[in-house]
């Protein structure tokens, strides 16, 4: 099993720092898992060099996040973006939070890592999944996404755990133990 994606928790750790310099021009709530994407492949071509890597977003019938040709090899990558964030009706009353930690967001995400454990197709060298979460979190819910996130260790599904910060931003790369063929 090729480690091919050791390049992935610097990409991502640039990844995060340009998405926190974007948020203090759109607010860190009008952030989403796909402008963390996008930003990861800026980085990406920005810091791997030649050849330039190729990207395909949605990729293949499973629909995983992204994968990462760098030469010959592939990465297939799944993006796990956690934010609570409150919502606002048009004369700027407060509505409802949306998108809190708790049950719901972690069944989500194990079930990323089961995904990318046994539904990888043949020829992949590597999967990774990058999980970025706001540290911040309503002090009124029993759940917290550090808690949900912030024990993840290697053993079990997975077999490599990176973590990462930036500004208000924490982050893990994770590679899952994935099944042989």
């Amino acid at each position: 099993m090729a480690a091919t994606g050791d390049w992935v928790p610097n990409v991502t750790r640039e990844a995060m720092r340009r998405l926190v310099a974007h948020a203090d021009k759109v607010g860190l709530p009008n952030t989403d898992e796909c402008t963390l994407r996008a930003f990861f492949m800026a980085a990406a071509h920005d810091l791997l060099g030649m050849p330039r890597p190729r990207f395909e977003t949605e990729w293949s019938r499973y629909g995983f996040d992204l994968i990462v040709n760098t030469g010959a090899l592939a990465t297939v990558i799944e993006f796990k973006y956690y934010m609570q964030r409150r919502t606002f009706g048009l004369g700027d009353e407060f509505l409802r939070f949306k998108g809190g930690p708790g049950p719901k967001n972690e069944g989500e995400f194990y079930a990323c890592v089961n995904k990318l454990r046994t539904d990888v197709p043949p020829g992949v060298a590597d999967r990774r999944l990058i999980l970025v979460y706001v540290r911040e979190a309503n002090g009124r819910s029993r759940y917290s996404f550090d808690q949900s996130y912030g024990g993840l260790a290697v053993g079990g599904d997975l077999t490599d755990v990176q973590p990462l910060a930036v500004g208000p931003l924490e982050g893990r790369v994770l590679r899952p133990r994935w099944l042989e063929s």
